[in-house]
């Protein structure tokens, strides 16, 4: 699943650095500037790209003879693509951002790749963070946007292409309309629940084509319950499903899975995920993820999807996709604001109160980062992801589903999702986090998300009959990784070893006085998140060590 190239002349010496930095993902085959999974190449054109198309239009060459690079929007599927046109290079990636694509310039070319390694690892590369970044990731948990952790990197948002021209010259553009509602579509916009399962049925059945043997990660959760059922529903062999848990002293959704597993008859497995093999394998996490996400969910993907290559799964369904296309919990508090007035007056209020309720170190920057790297980034970096869906037209709920989808399912939900798996050559597969899904959500009124207090209300309602009524009628729970025991536990020391004061000082970057109170979870404050905390620290200055300071994986 990987895609590399640059602009300029030929250099077969820098195509294979660039092949090797990404061979992790997979064989490529490749022409004089681009490298990818899949390639074409024509007289004066060549286009390579990774991830699939459904349906495979043909030839892509000929589309884009056609159309030029507008052709991407009569495009469906997971992907990013590469032109190169003369001394242009256009790249295009997926409406839902299923696989990601970076762009950086070095030397005097432009260069690509599925991921920042395969810039960052070039001859000369400066690495430098930037400081901004780092103050965003500790605000989101991911950095959102096109920028990244260091300078002179970029990632293609979703829906997005850029054309890349000689010199440093790029133009960024939105191919994607999410206002449009999916065509084929023949029930009326008043009948969203049918308009939902028919949209399901339909995804589902073009990805089970791709695997003999379905396999679905069953939470207990509404999404992948949803998902588990629709595949059971169509598919002619028994469903593989997994189930994962921390050990039995911490809760789990195990019993509501166990409930669906029953419900249609699958292949159940509960896979325990214990903080010892979380350490061991956190640094290839790290690696593997490259930008940093401080998301502590990233460890049972990774482990999950390892366990599942062992039993021989090529391709795993997923439930992405349903909270934040369709009204999922998080959404209350800035609709209650919203509703009563309690968003203020001032235009950044809305951004700020946002930041406030998703709860992450938005208000513990002041204390976490020295005064020397607080000076080199402003309020403005942190509130200005978010003030373009504020500013946009439609109802409140829609512009909070925007920012749930094109931030952080593009930068985050589904980057940890795709290279988590990719590190086991497991393929993920999302059907209700697609481009026709988004446009389903964006044309269906706000009412059938969030109705009477009831959250994901379509969803229900289309797969009532299906799921056991537990399900329907339980609230939204989550996977909750224990990270906020395992650092008072098996995590203490490495977390300790880690963040040593000498460490931190090193670094420049860290107050070390409040980092210790972050280990002995001494915050006057109530609701300290202290795992959830020290979990993206800790990815983060794994990450930093790897990458700036070159540190082995």
């Amino acid at each position: 699943m990987s895609l590399y190239g640059f602009t300029g002349p030929q250099d077969s010496k820098l195509l294979k650095t660039m092949s090797s930095s990404l061979a992790h993902r997979g064989a490529t085959q490749a022409t004089a500037n681009l490298g990818g999974h899949f390639v074409e190449e024509g007289p004066n054109v060549s286009i390579a790209w990774s991830g699939t198309l459904r349906p495979h239009p043909g030839s892509l060459l000929q589309c884009y003879q056609d159309h030029g690079i507008a052709f991407v929007r009569h495009l469906n599927g997971e992907f990013v693509i590469a032109v190169q046109d003369g001394e242009s290079l256009y790249v295009a990636r997926d409406a839902a951002g299923a696989r990601t694509c970076c762009y950086g310039h070095h030397g005097d070319r432009w260069h690509i790749a599925a991921e920042p390694k395969g810039i960052w690892q070039l001859p000369g590369f400066s690495r430098r963070i930037r400081p901004a970044a780092v103050a965003q990731y500790f605000t989101y948990s991911f950095i959102p946007g096109n920028g990244t952790m260091l300078e002179d990197i970029w990632e293609l948002p979703a829906g997005h292409y850029v054309h890349l021209k000689s010199g440093k010259s790029s133009d960024l553009r939105c191919w994607f309309d999410k206002a449009s509602p999916p065509s084929f579509l023949e029930t009326t916009p008043n009948d969203a629940p049918q308009r939902f399962r028919n949209l399901l049925q339909h995804e589902v059945s073009l990805r089970l084509s791709e695997t003999d043997q379905p396999v679905v990660f069953l939470s207990g959760g509404l999404d992948s319950s949803v998902v588990t059922a629709e595949v059971a529903r169509q598919s002619r062999r028994r469903v593989k499903t997994f189930a994962i848990h921390f050990g039995r002293r911490y809760s789990n959704e195990l019993q509501f899975a166990r409930q669906v597993a029953e419900r249609f008859g699958t292949d159940h497995e509960e896979v325990e995920i214990s903080p010892k093999r979380a350490v061991a394998r956190m640094r290839e996490m790290v690696w593997r993820l490259d930008d940093p996400i401080g998301d502590p969910v990233t460890a049972p993907n990774f482990e999950l999807a390892s366990h599942a290559a062992a039993q021989g799964a090529t391709h795993v369904f997923n439930g992405e996709g349903g909270d934040p296309l369709f009204g999922g919990p998080k959404n209350l508090p800035m609709l209650l604001g919203h509703w009563y007035g309690g968003l203020g007056h001032s235009k950044q209020s809305r951004e700020q109160r946002y930041l406030e309720s998703y709860r992450r170190g938005y208000e513990e920057l002041p204390h976490l980062l020295t005064p020397d790297f607080q000076a080199h980034y402003s309020d403005v970096d942190l509130h200005a992801p978010l003030t373009p869906f504020f500013d946009s037209a439609g109802p409140f709920l829609h512009k909070l589903l925007a920012i749930n989808t094109q931030l952080k399912g593009a930068h985050l939900i589904l980057p940890k999702v795709e290279r988590m798996l990719v590190a086991s050559g497991v393929i993920p597969l999302s059907p209700m986090f697609t481009g026709d899904m988004i446009r389903l959500a964006f044309s269906s009124p706000p009412n059938t998300k969030l109705r009477h207090g009831i959250e994901k209300w379509l969803m229900k309602e289309a797969y009532r009959e299906l799921l056991p009524p537990e399900i329907i009628a339980r609230p939204k729970s989550g996977m909750r990784v224990p990270v906020h025991f395992w650092f008072k536990g098996p995590l203490r020391r490495y977390a300790r070893s880690l963040l040593s004061r000498k460490a931190l000082r090193q670094s420049g970057i860290f107050n070390p006085d409040r980092v210790q109170q972050w280990l002995k979870y001494d915050i006057e404050q109530p609701n300290g998140r202290y795992g959830l905390r020290l979990w993206m620290l800790l990815t983060f200055e794994l990450w930093r060590r790897i990458v700036v300071e070159n540190e082995p994986v």
